[in-house]
Parts: structure tokens; C-alpha cells; sequence
């Protein structure tokens, strides 16, 4: 090579991330750092190049996350070497583009330049390759974006290439066969092999050593001739020249900083530098380089807080910065598409342990649950356990598929009618759940008080004895069938084998759910131990506690036929209220399993503290719809319990299936054993009369807008349409993704990348087939969410067909994922409630982690309608409705900002608005319920507020404005709110200055979300109360929408 001296150029270094690299990252940031946005420390591997064409990579692999110490050498392996580096992996793509890289690569610049002047690199000389990765991790989409960067420090003196020659050239035959020997001692020692600089001493007599940077002091005067060796990993490269292409060779990327150490520690400003490569894991001593370098050392980099300027990111383009270097992109969806989708599903279990509650996952997926009903309570369990992550479920039913029951057994279709239960729900939960394994069993659970005839003794005998074995090999038992009389057996049966048992019951509008308590013990030894054993049965269970009771502990009377000629009228529950109470029963059994004491668990009660972190652990749960009210009570075991009490058990491991046949046939024998003398029973649930006035024309003419086909949209659909509404709009922007399946009740894995807003129309009408449904795919204009000129015109055509849909609809549901979603659709509402003989109903249903937000919007502000010129008599509007009442508030009454973007910013567990499964069947219960209150007001929009434990005088009972649940504290209240002057939606200040500008405004708006709240006086408001040192509290978003 000619031209000496020159500028040094080098050959940069490029990565080679292998796809399980980032599918550890994407693992160990779910199931590991959360929100936790730290640099990690992570391992690169390096080797010297290998093929005279191709230059040798860094490359990172699944162990790269498990970084080496810094001194422990012993890590890696001939081709990898162990090379220190530091990973930022950011919560969002918002701060993963916000990311300073000159900032950061500056910042590792400084610590390669502290390793060399405290002399940390000569103890590890990897640390002068360290590299940096930043990156986003997009969990939802199984996509990583990165960049790497190796830094190279540049200061204000600059290194000159003296000379650059192939070592075969410069060494003699016996120097070139003395370092070929050495260096293949050095490459086949495991301590050396991994370190990528070392020194190469010439003695006189032409023999060569190579030995390691400590010993840089020993080599002093004892050597002939001193080389300064890196592992290169350099290439011959093509490059356009001005006549054509020319191949050229530059030594690696590793040598600057190796100079660079050499100047400033050992000040050495000429270096005789030696460019290791390999051919075939043999040494190439024709293709690795010998040069000499200079590099005056720099002025004040000795300074402690001296920070060089540095380059090194791959794709940087010269003198371009970093401004215009995009992010690598890999997907990852090719990888393991087996157990993908149960990732996928599993996901929102991961990410509650981010910030609330870890889940314990392995737990759930091996506990196996028996459910005892498939209707419509066992449909919304079963889906909602596997929601928990629940994967071993078996199901008995003895009923059949029936049309009227479509709606309100949420997981059959039209296609089902006829077919066994049991059989009909297995395919259904196996397409929204793969991994589930799931056995349907059709068979009849034996009842008190039906006395079977000689002939169906044996086999009444049979399915107790599988009864039997079915509680016995499960580790928990939901009692979900219709009869009172069928739970007995099942309980008599868990609290013998000491499992967990949860019933559900529902009346006409109130519901129980409870666990029961923990057995006296489980069956072992002989019969005389057997015996023994009974004549000890006490009332406290095997912790010593009091037992809790079971779902018979309160009956007075002995468990005969409650029903004998069932009334259709006392068999049927109001809509929604399945959906309430199943997902209390599963979240009591989520929070059951994860007690330390499990099954031993004491009752809470609401208002107690509680250390557990999913909340209190009641025994029982009532509720009440009309009356807005849920309580929690507790039970202990009764004495006189025809099912868990010692004389029952007693008898029955003493006598074993000839007791049951006994208490079977013979309806008075258990009053006898237990004492009972009284015969009336006392219902679990008292069931209101089926005499309230419904107007079935009502809901069949009633026209729903619903806006948000997630979580809340399939429950509150399907819900409507059990009460009887025939008449659905479903406007969604989104499409099925399998994380959805589980908690979106009504897809299918049929229904992947499917638009949700086409995929809901068929499973609606599979259920109703006359249902009236429409599906609008489309996105609502949000405030925070600014819009380009090339993308104004579209969004302003959704504003109008937004406005054009509000206003041909009766009632709104607000669905969607965001609360920025819902203002346009607030403030339209508002709009079309402007006279007295406005329906337009809006309800909004918002979800926290554990807690629920449901509430009615109040009327418009009143006006004079008669008159054509609206503009005019927005002067004239008042904080009363038509009715001359005081006009309840809207979604955004209580807010002091403006809304913006809440997902752009943010960690995926707040994009996904992470909830407990369950509270979304809860939610759509008590919004679904609150619409038809509404509807039957004889005031409909107008009607007041009312608060829970006063006397409403509607026959459907209390018409609250506001409710607001907590799983963990099981509470329920109802809440009374005003139309504010400041607010962003509902306001006249909002409302007169969209009646002026119309669509000008609501884009204004959309691009300038300040703007509200300078027109609201909100700006001034925290003006004052920033002057007055007033300190609000902000409340976490804890009715965000979950639709992950």
C-alpha cells in the first residue's frame, strides 16, 4: 500500500442480533423489569474475522442478557469473545424516538475513557470494544426497533497511519513460524482465547511470545521488537472509485480505541500494531495486517469530568448525525407460533404484576376446575377462568342447546340448538382458548327430594360414584346449576375432600356468590381409623380456624324440591345480571388461590384491612340491582347443615353412597339427622315478582349506537340484546387479535385480523338471528391527537358521520379504549339533548385495574328549540335541562385538564389499561342495567340522580347517576355529580362555541387541546390555585378502557 502518512481509516463493526436475542428481551421485559427502563448490562460475542470476504460480526444471543462478570474470562469460547455492553430499552415508541443518541453515545464514550485511565482495560481489554443498544420492544406486536452503536472516541489530535503492511511481508520465515505457533497456543487456551488484545513480544533470537496487556511492564527491554495485537475483524471491501470499482482492506474498527488506550495510559505515540485474522480457525498470516500508527496523546482528557465526543452508530451516515439514521426492525411473529397465541393471551396476566399484583401463572394453568352448569352462569365462568389463565377445565351439564336461551348463554350459537351442552360449549371454548384442555360431560347431579324408582338406582349409583371421582380428582368446584336441591351432593362432596368450592346463585335482580369453607378433613388409613377420625370431627378446620360455611348453612329447612312445578317467572334472572355475578365468582376464586391460606382463608369484610394484594377475601358476596347495594357478610359453619355439618359428614364416611341414596329418596331424613324441625326454607336470593311493567316495544324500537367493539362492546351487545334491543350500530377501528379472544366474548380465532367492527355482526346474529346490527369500521377524531393537512380532510369527514350517527340513534354507549376517545362523542351527545323530546341516552363504562366506573350523561342545556336560528340562542343556554332541573354532569365534568394523548407517552401495561378479568362482565352488567332504568323513566333523560338507601319511587328501582365499584375493597357506590361551568365537553362555553363554528371548532380542538382549556377558564382556574398553593390530587387514571 502506497500514500504513507494518512489519516487512519478503519472498517467499521457491525451487529448480528439473532432473533432469540430479542425474544429473551421481549420475555425477560414482561416477565421481569415491567416499567423498569434502566440500562441493563448485557454481552456481546466477538471473534477475529474468518473468511477473507466476509467480515466477522458482534453478535447477540439469548445468553447476551446474561452478562459475564467483568473479570471472569472464562465465559465464551474460541469465536466468542465475551464483550461487555449496556441495552436501553425504552417503555414506549415515543421515548425510544426521543432518546438523545449523540447524548448517549457520548456517555459511553466516557466510560471506555475512565476504563483506560484507571487501568481497567488492562485487567479486561474487551472493555474497548463496549457497545450500546437502545431499543423498544413492542410487546403487543412482537416487533423490536434498535440501534446499536459501538463508540469510538474522537478528540482534537488525530491518528495517522504510518505504514500498513501484510505481516508475511514484514516477518521473517522463522518470525512468521514462531508467531503462527504462538498464536495457536493463545487461541486454544481457554483463558486467552476470549481476550481480543494482547501483546506479540520478538526477542532476538526471532522467537515470539504473545501474552496478555498486564504484563506490558514485564515485556519492557526483554523484547526485540514489541507488536500491539487485536482480534480484527475486517474484510476486503468494494468501493466506487472514480474510474470503476477497487477492492480495499482497512484494519477494524477496534484498533481506534486501542491506539487511543495506548497514547493516554502508556504513552505510546508510535504503534506497531498487529491485525489479527483467521482462515479456516487457522491463523492467516498473509491476510492479517502489521502498521504503525501515531497518536499524540489529546490535551485535558485526564480531566474527570472531560466527556469526548465519540462515533459509532451503525447506519450513521458521515456528517449526517443521527438525524436521519432509522431504526432496525425485526418481527417476531414467525417465531414459535405454537405457543405464540398462548402468550399472547397470557399477556394482560403478565402485565398486572407490572405495577399491581404478580399473577401467579403456573398455578392457574395447572389447577383443575369442575364446573357443575354449562347455562348461562357456566358459559361466563368458564370463558372468564380462562381469561385468569385457567387451562384445565371440566364441564357437566345434562340440558340441551336451546333457542331462547342463545342470548343469555353467551358461548352457543344458532348452530348448537338440540346438541347436549356439555358437548356444544368444548369447540366454543377451544376456539377462543387452543391451549385449553377442556371435557364435557353430560350427566345428571343426583337431588334430594327426587326419589328415583328400583330401576334407576344403579344407574343414580353410577353418577354419583362419578361425581364422586370428578371432585375428588379436581382441585376446585363452581356449583353454577339452576336447582338449590343439585347443589347438595357437590358440596356434601368438596367439603368431604376439602376443596374449593364457589357457588353462584341469581334471583330475579340480586345474586349470591360465596366460597365455601375448608372441610374437617380428608379420608386416610383403615376403617377403624376411619372411625376414630369421625368421633374427633369438630367445627374448626385443619388450621385451627373456625369453619366458614357453605352455601346451606343458613337453610332452616332440609334440602327438599324448593320448585316442584318451576314458574318460569321464579327460574329467570334480568339480563346482566349473570355477567355481574360470574365475574365476581371467578375474581373470588382468582383471589382464593392466591391467599397463603388458600381454602383456610378467613372471611373478610368490607372496610377491614387487609396485607393481601389482591384485596379483601370475603366468604360472601350479595348484591342487590334495584337498590345499587353489595355486600359482604360472613358465615361460620351451622351445627344443623344438611350438607357440611358433623352429622353429615359423619354419616356419609360411615356409610358412604348408602347415605346419599338415603337422603335422595327419603326428604325428610336430613332434617332428622341435623335437627331441623322447621320446614319453610329460606331462598339465598329472594326473587322480585314478574310484575314489573317492561316495555318490550320499547327495546325492540330503541336504536343503540355503540361506541368501542372490545371487551365492553361484546359483553354490553349481547346483554342488549337479551333485554330484548334489536337495533345495533357497532363502530370500532380495531381488529381481532388473539390476545382478544379470552376476554372479548363474542370472537373466535376464526375471526383473526378480521375487522372487529365486521366480525361482531356474525356472532350477534348467530345469537339473534332478528337482530337489526350494523358495523362501522372507522376512527373517532380525539383532542391531543393532531392531524397533518394531508390527513385533515379525512378526519373531518369522521366528525361528520360521527355527528350523523349520534344523531339518528337514541342511545350512546361510550366504549372505547381512551378518554380522549370519548369527547367528540360527549360533546354530540350533548348537542342532540337540546329540547325536550330528545332521547339521545349516553352511557359511559370505563374499567381501572380493579375498579369500575358506570354513569349516565346528563341532558343538554336548555333552550328555546322553536325558533330556526340556534347561533341566536346559544346566548341563552343555562346550566338547567328542560325540565328546569339542575343538569347532572357528563364523563369530563370532574376534570381540571383538558383530554389528551393518555397512550403515546406511556408503559404497555397503561396503552392496555391493564384490568382484572372479570370487571368488564361486571361494568357492561351495571351500564346494560342502567340503560334500561333509564329507558323506563317516565323523566328518560332527565330523570335525577338518586343515591343509594333512598326511596326511588320506579318500580325497577334506584336510577343512580354515577357507579363506582372496587374489586379489592369490594365496594359500590353511587354517586351524584353536576354539570360543570369548566368543562371541556359539556360546558355552554364548549357547547354555545360549537354551535357557532361547528366542525372548525371540534378541529381546532382536536390539534390545539389547550385550547379547551383556555375557553373553559381552566387555564386561569390552575392559574389560582397554583397562586393559592392549592394541591390537587391526581387520581391514576383509574377508569381507563381495557381492550388489549
Amino acid at each position: 500500500m502506497a500514500g504513507f502518512p494518512r489519516p487512519l481509516q478503519v472498517l467499521a463493526i457491525q451487529s448480528c442480533a439473532e432473533e432469540g436475542f430479542w425474544d429473551a428481551l421481549r420475555r425477560l421485559k414482561l416477565d421481569v423489569l415491567g416499567t423498569d427502563d434502566s440500562p441493563v448490562p448485557i454481552t456481546g460475542y466477538y471473534t477475529p474475522r474468518q473468511n477473507p470476504k466476509v467480515a466477522s460480526l458482534l453478535r447477540l444471543c439469548p445468553e447476551s442478557l446474561v452478562p459475564p462478570s467483568a473479570s471472569d474470562n472464562s465465559i465464551g469460547s474460541r469465536n466468542n469473545c465475551p464483550v461487555p455492553g449496556t441495552l436501553i430499552n425504552t417503555n414506549n415508541m415515543r421515548g425510544f424516538q426521543n432518546l438523545d443518541r449523540e447524548l448517549l453515545l457520548r456517555a459511553e464514550a466516557k466510560k471506555i475513557l475512565h476504563d483506560i485511565m484507571s487501568g481497567k482495560v488492562e485487567e479486561n481489554p474487551a472493555l474497548l470494544i463496549r457497545f450500546l443498544v437502545i431499543s423498544f420492544a413492542d410487546l403487543k406486536n412482537w416487533k423490536v426497533y434498535y440501534n446499536v452503536a459501538f463508540p469510538s472516541l474522537v478528540f482534537n489530535s488525530k491518528m495517522t497511519l504510518l505504514s500498513l503492511q501484510y505481516a508475511s511481508q514484514v516477518l521473517s520465515k522463522e518470525e512468521a513460524a514462531s508467531l503462527y505457533r504462538s498464536l495457536q497456543e493463545w487461541r486454544t487456551c481457554s483463558e486467552t482465547t476470549v481476550v481480543p488484545f494482547f501483546l506479540i513480544s520478538i526477542s532476538s533470537d526471532l522467537s515470539v511470545s504473545v501474552r496478555q496487556l498486564k504484563d506490558w511492564k514485564a515485556c519492557q527491554g526483554s523484547c526485540q521488537k514489541l507488536l500491539f495485537g487485536f482480534y480484527d475483524h475486517g474484510c476486503q471491501v468494494i468501493r466506487s472509485l472514480g474510474r470503476g470499482n477497487a477492492k480495499l482492506d482497512f484494519p477494524g474498527w477496534a484498533l481506534r480505541n486501542y491506539i487511543a488506550f495506548l497514547s493516554m495510559r502508556w504513552k505510546i505515540e508510535n504503534v506497531q500494531f498487529f491485525c489479527y485474522r483467521e482462515h479456516r480457525g487457522q491463523p492467516d498470516l498473509e491476510q492479517s495486517y502489521i502498521g504503525e500508527a501515531s497518536f499524540p496523546p489529546p490535551y485535558g482528557c485526564d480531566d474527570p469530568d472531560y466527556v469526548p465526543e465519540a462515533i459509532g452508530w451503525e447506519g450513521e451516515k458521515p456528517g449526517k448525525g443521527t438525524k436521519e439514521m432509522k431504526p432496525k426492525e425485526i418481527n417476531l411473529q414467525s417465531m414459535n407460533p405454537a405457543s405464540q397465541d398462548e402468550e399472547k393471551q397470557l399477556m394482560h396476566l403478565k402485565l398486572m404484576g407490572w405495577r399491581h399484583f404478580p399473577v401467579n401463572i403456573d398455578k392457574l394453568s395447572r389447577v383443575r376446575v369442575l364446573l357443575l352448569g354449562a347455562g348461562a352462569l357456566g358459559c361466563e365462568v368458564a370463558r372468564l377462568l380462562m381469561t385468569w389463565g385457567v387451562r384445565k377445565l371440566t364441564v357437566v351439564d345434562n340440558g340441551y342447546v336451546a333457542t331462547p336461551d342463545l342470548i343469555k348463554q353467551s358461548l352457543y350459537t344458532d348452530n348448537d340448538c338440540g346438541v347436549p351442552r356439555a358437548t356444544a360449549i368444548v369447540p366454543h371454548l377451544k376456539e377462543r382458548c387452543p391451549a385449553v384442555e377442556v371435557e364435557g360431560i353430560q350427566m345428571e347431579i343426583p337431588m334430594p327430594g327426587h326419589p328415583v324408582s328400583l330401576s334407576k338406582v344403579a344407574t343414580m349409583l353410577d353418577d354419583c360414584k362419578r361425581l364422586q371421582t370428578l371432585v375428588a380428582s379436581s382441585d376446585a368446584v363452581f356449583l353454577l346449576i339452576d336447582g338449590w336441591e343439585s347443589r347438595w351432593l357437590p358440596t356434601l362432596l368438596c367439603a368431604n375432600e376439602n376443596k374449593i368450592a364457589i357457588t353462584a346463585v341469581l334471583g330475579y335482580d340480586s345474586y349470591l356468590v360465596m366460597r365455601h369453607g375448608a372441610g374437617l378433613g380428608t379420608r386416610s388409613g383403615g376403617m377403624n381409623e376411619m372411625t376414630a377420625q369421625i368421633e374427633k370431627l369438630s367445627t374448626e378446620d385443619a388450621l385451627g380456624c373456625q369453619r366458614l360455611g357453605c352455601c346451606f348453612c343458613n337453610d332452616t329447612a332440609s334440602v327438599i324440591n324448593p320448585i316442584p312445578n318451576g314458574i318460569l317467572d321464579q327460574q329467570c334472572a334480568i339480563p346482566g345480571l349473570t355477567s355481574i355475578a360470574s365475574g365476581k365468582a371467578v375474581e373470588l376464586f382468582a383471589r382464593m388461590l392466591h391467599h397463603p391460606d388458600e381454602i383456610h382463608a378467613p372471611g373478610d369484610i368490607a372496610g377491614t384491612d387487609t396485607e393481601h394484594q389482591l384485596g379483601i377475601l370475603p366468604h360472601q358476596l350479595r348484591g342487590s340491582l334495584p337498590k345499587c347495594v353489595l355486600s359482604t357478610e360472613l358465615g361460620n359453619s351451622s351445627s344443623n347443615c344438611t350438607a357440611c355439618s358433623n352429622a353429615v359428614l359423619s354419616e356419609y364416611r360411615r356409610r358412604g353412597l348408602d347415605f346419599v341414596i338415603e337422603a335422595i329418596n327419603n326428604p325428610t331424613y336430613l332434617k332428622d339427622l341435623t335437627g331441623i324441625s322447621d320446614l319453610k326454607k329460606l331462598d339465598a336470593c329472594p326473587k322480585m315478582p314478574a310484575s314489573i311493567p317492561v316495555n318490550s316495544d320499547k327495546f325492540s324500537d330503541v336504536r343503540c349506537l355503540l361506541l368501542g367493539a372490545g371487551t365492553l362492546g361484546c359483553d354490553v351487545a349481547r346483554i342488549l340484546m337479551d333485554f330484548g334491543v334489536r337495533k345495533l350500530t357497532m363502530v370500532d377501528s380495531g381488529r381481532v387479535v388473539v390476545s382478544n379472544l379470552a376476554r372479548q366474548s363474542l370472537y373466535t380465532s376464526d375471526d383473526r385480523d378480521t375487522p372487529k367492527a365486521t366480525a361482531i355482526l356474525r356472532h350477534l346474529q348467530e345469537m339473534c338471528p332478528s337482530v337489526d346490527a350494523q358495523g362501522i369500521q372507522m376512527e373517532i377524531p380525539m383532542p391531543g391527537h393532531p392531524v397533518s393537512p394531508s390527513e385533515a380532510a379525512g378526519v373531518l369527514e369522521d366528525c361528520k358521520r360521527l355527528k350523523e350517527l349520534i344523531a339518528s340513534h337514541d342511545a350512546v354507549f361510550l366504549l372505547t379504549d381512551t378518554r380522549e376517545s370519548r369527547w367528540l362523542p360527549t360533546l354530540l351527545c350533548t348537542d342532540e339533548n337540546k329540547c325536550l323530546f330528545a332521547l339521545q341516552i349516553a352511557i359511559t363504562a370505563a374499567l381501572g385495574y380493579d375498579s369500575y366506573l358506570v354513569m349516565r350523561h346528563g341532558a343538554g342545556p336548555d333552550i328555546n328549540c322553536e325558533g330556526s336560528d340556534v347561533v341566536a340562542s346559544t346566548d341563552k343556554l343555562s346550566t338547567k335541562d328542560a325540565l328546569g332541573r339542575q343538569r347532572l354532569g357528563c364523563y369530563f365534568c370532574n376534570d381540571v385538564v383538558a383530554p389528551v394523548d393518555s397512550v403515546s407517552n406511556r408503559t404497555l401495561d397503561q396503552q392496555c389499561t391493564v384490568t382484572r378479568p372479570g370487571l368488564a362482565s361486571i361494568a357492561s352488567g351495571h351500564a346494560a342495567d342502567l340503560f334500561t332504568r333509564m329507558l323506563h323513566h317516565p323523566d328518560g333523560i332527565h330523570a335525577p340522580g338518586e343515591i343509594a338507601g333512598t326511596n326511588g319511587e320506579h318500580l325497577l328501582g334506584l336510577l343512580p347517576h354515577q357507579i363506582r365499584g372496587s374489586l379489592s375493597q369490594y365496594n359500590l357506590l353511587t354517586l351524584l355529580g353536576y354539570s360543570s361551568s369548566n368543562c371541556t365537553s359539556c360546558s355552554n362555553a364548549v357547547l354555545s362555541e360549537y354551535r357557532r363554528r361547528g366542525m372548525d371548532f371540534v378541529m381546532q380542538v382536536i390539534n390545539e387541546p389547550t385550547y379547551l382549556e383556555d375557553l373553559t377558564g381552566l387555564t386561569d382556574l390552575m392559574k389560582s390555585a397554583a397562586y393559592a398553593q392549592v394541591e390537587w390530587l391526581d387520581e391514576t387514571d383509574e377508569d381507563e378502557l381495557v381492550t388489549i
